[in-house]
């Protein structure tokens, strides 16, 4: 075998591997966002950010075994809260606010089966996009900044939002691949 074929031989193979990672990695997000939309039906206020809060965690802790980084729960949930609290409507006002709008009848029951699952997977989704970015680039959880995150967060948040919208009505979504092209998901 010459040269020129061991360098392309052991370019397939690395090649092969980032999408193995990558795959595991979208896999990994989207299982755990679809266990945050049915965390955020369970009917208890406050129970479901709790449900919702473990099934981040768990997921990112997922992410940090795939990509052989260690996991710190607490550097985890510090900047966790930070890039929440950013898409959060006015923090205790949006959620307490919301658990009333929960209680009114019919118009409550429809807003607890779409939004708050809707916010979860959303949130998720975003979660686990900007530490899957952070650790792909060599991040590790004790250098994680979220502060430094913020921007990318409430935009992969809003294309969560998207997404998860698309799934509750049943439609098709969109994903982009790594040239930026979109290609439609069923």
């Amino acid at each position: 075998m010459t040269e020129a074929e061991n360098v392309q031989e052991t370019e397939d193979v690395a090649a092969a591997e980032a999408e193995e990672l990558r795959a595991q990695t979208r896999d990994c997000i989207h299982r755990h966002s679809v266990y945050a939309a049915v965390g955020g039906l369970v009917p208890i206020p406050f129970l479901e950010m709790a449900a919702c809060s473990t099934i981040q965690l768990r997921m990112i802790a997922k992410l940090c075994d795939i990509y052989g980084v260690s996991f710190s729960e607490n550097a985890i949930k510090n900047s966790v809260a930070t890039l929440v609290a950013t898409v959060l409507p006015v923090t205790g006002i949006g959620i307490a606010t919301a658990n009333l709008i929960r209680r009114v009848p019919v118009v409550g029951t429809v807003f607890g089966l779409v939004a708050m699952p809707t916010f979860a997977a959303a949130c998720t989704y975003a979660l686990g996009r900007v530490f899957a970015w952070h650790f792909a680039k060599g991040g590790t959880a004790s250098d994680f900044d979220a502060e430094e995150m913020k921007d990318r967060f409430k935009d992969e948040f809003a294309e969560g939002k998207r997404k998860a919208s698309d799934f509750v009505k049943g439609g098709k979504s969109t994903a982009k691949t790594a040239g930026g092209a979109e290609t439609a998901k069923a």
